[in-house]
C-alpha cells in the first residue's frame, strides 16, 4: 500500500503549478487546483531508479533499448487489453507535441479539424496556431451527462476540407470514457470521410471503478489503419516534467514520416531520464496505480458530497476517468467573470476557467482533485464562505 495522503512542499522547485499563478491569475496567494499535475509524492521505487541513474554520473545520448518497448507493450496489454508491436510504438517528449506533429504532418494550412469543446484548451490553440481551421462538434449536455452529437460530427466530416478529428479519451474536462459503440461510430464517420481520428487518451490509466476505457487501439484493424493514439505514463505516475510520451501508429507510411519529422527534429533521443522512469513505472507501477485511483475516487466523493451538502449553486459532476472535476456553477447566478473573481479573489483558489475550454464551458470550472485531502478540503471550506458571503449581500 502507498500513503498517497502526505502533504509535500513544492515551494521554490520552479513548478508551474505554484510560480505561474501571479501569470494566469494576477497573484501567487491562491491554493492551486489548476494546470493537471498531482501534488501527490511519486512512488518510492520511481525515485530509487531515478537516483540509481544519476549516480552513474555519465548522462550521454541514450537510446531506446527492446525492455523499454517490452515494458510498454506489457502495460497496454495486461492494463488495458491492447495488442500493439515495438513498429507501432514511437517516442515523443509529450502528447501536446505529438498532437503538433500530426497535425503538420498530416493535414495541410487551411485544412478543418474537428475537436469537441468544451475540451482541452491546447487543442484550440495549436489548431489555430498550425493555421488550421477549428470545426467544432460540440458535446451535448443533457441530465449532466455528456453526450456526442453523431449528426453534426457526420455533418462536418462530411466538408470536403476537414481532414482530422482530435479526440479526447477520456474526455478532459468532462471527464467521460467513451464506449465501444461510440468510438465505433466515430470511427465509421471518420473512415467513410477519409478523416484521420487522432486520440489523446494521456488519462487512460486514470478510471474509477465501474468503468473501463476503450481504446481505439481496441477496434478493428481497417479502424486502427486510419487511426492514430497518443498516450503517456506522465498523467498516471505525475511526470509530465520528464517529458515521455509515445504514439501508437499502425499504418506504416505515416509512421515513417512521423519517425522522418521527429529526427529532423533532433528529438528522436530520449531524456536519459525520462526513459528509466517509463521503463520502470510501466514494469512496477501496478500496484501503485491501483492505490492512486483508489484514493482519487475518495477524493472526487469527498468533493462531490461536501458541494452537495455544503454550497448552493454549485453542481458537482462526477467523472468516469481522469483527476479533473467539472463543476456547474451557472446556479450561481453570475457571468463567468463573475464566476472567476468569486473563485480566483474571494475564495482565494486557482481553479481552470470553464470559458478557457470554448463556449460550451461557460458557466463551469474545473478543479483538480489530486492533492492531499487536507489541502482538498481547505479549497472547499474557502469556497463555502466565499459562496455563502456572495449569497448573504444578495440578501
Amino acid at each position: 500500500m502507498y500513503n498517497l495522503d502526505l502533504t509535500i512542499d513544492r515551494s521554490n522547485t520552479c513548478s508551474v503549478k505554484y510560480e505561474e499563478m501571479d501569470l494566469k491569475f494576477g497573484h501567487k496567494d491562491l491554493l492551486p487546483f489548476w494546470v493537471a499535475d498531482m501534488d501527490l509524492k511519486c512512488p518510492d521505487f520511481m525515485i530509487e531508479a531515478l537516483v540509481k541513474r544519476a549516480q552513474h554520473g555519465v548522462f550521454g545520448y541514450t537510446k531506446r533499448m527492446p525492455e523499454f518497448y517490452d515494458a510498454i507493450i506489457s502495460w497496454l496489454k495486461i492494463r488495458h487489453d491492447i495488442e500493439v508491436s515495438r513498429d507501432d510504438i514511437e517516442y515523443g517528449p509529450g502528447v501536446v507535441f505529438l498532437l503538433n506533429i500530426m497535425i503538420r504532418k498530416f493535414t495541410k494550412p487551411i485544412d478543418k479539424i474537428i475537436m469537441q469543446s468544451p475540451v482541452y484548451y491546447p487543442f484550440k490553440n495549436i489548431i489555430e496556431g498550425n493555421n488550421r481551421v477549428i470545426s467544432d462538434n460540440t458535446l451535448k449536455f443533457d441530465h449532466g451527462k455528456y453526450m456526442m452529437d453523431f449528426e453534426d460530427l457526420e455533418e462536418k466530416a462530411k466538408d470536403p476540407d476537414c481532414t482530422m478529428m482530435i479526440l479526447c479519451s477520456p474526455h478532459n474536462p468532462v471527464g467521460r470514457i467513451w464506449t465501444k459503440e461510440e468510438l465505433i461510430k466515430v470511427s465509421d464517420i471518420c473512415l467513410a470521410n477519409n478523416v484521420l481520428l487522432v486520440s489523446d487518451e494521456i488519462h487512460f490509466d486514470l478510471v474509477f471503478k465501474g468503468n473501463k476505457h476503450i481504446s481505439v487501439a481496441n477496434l478493428e484493424k481497417k479502424y486502427k489503419d486510419n487511426s492514430i493514439v497518443c498516450t503517456a505514463p506522465s498523467k498516471t505516475f505525475n511526470i509530465a516534467g520528464l517529458h515521455s510520451a509515445y504514439c501508437i501508429i499502425w499504418d506504416r507510411e505515416r509512421m515513417d514520416a512521423y519517425r522522418k519529422e521527429l529526427g529532423l527534429l533532433d528529438l528522436n533521443r530520449s531524456n536519459i531520464f525520462s526513459r528509466e522512469v517509463t521503463q520502470v513505472v510501466y514494469e512496477q507501477g501496478a500496484e501503485y496505480v491501483d492505490n492512486l485511483v483508489d484514493f482519487l475516487e475518495e477524493n472526487m466523493n469527498y468533493v462531490y458530497n461536501f458541494i452537495c451538502e455544503n454550497i448552493k449553486g454549485i453542481i458537482p459532476y462526477k467523472m468516469e476517468a481522469t483527476y479533473l472535476m467539472w463543476l456547474d456553477c451557472r446556479g450561481l447566478g453570475l457571468d463567468d467573470d463573475g464566476i472567476d473573481d468569486l473563485f480566483f479573489n474571494k475564495a482565494k483558489i486557482a481553479l481552470d476557467s470553464g470559458q478557457w475550454f470554448g463556449e460550451a464551458g461557460n458557466g463551469f470550472m474545473r478543479i483538480n482533485i489530486a492533492c492531499p485531502r487536507s489541502m482538498l478540503a481547505e479549497g472547499m471550506h474557502r469556497l463555502k464562505t466565499a459562496v455563502e458571503n456572495l449569497q448573504g449581500a444578495e440578501i
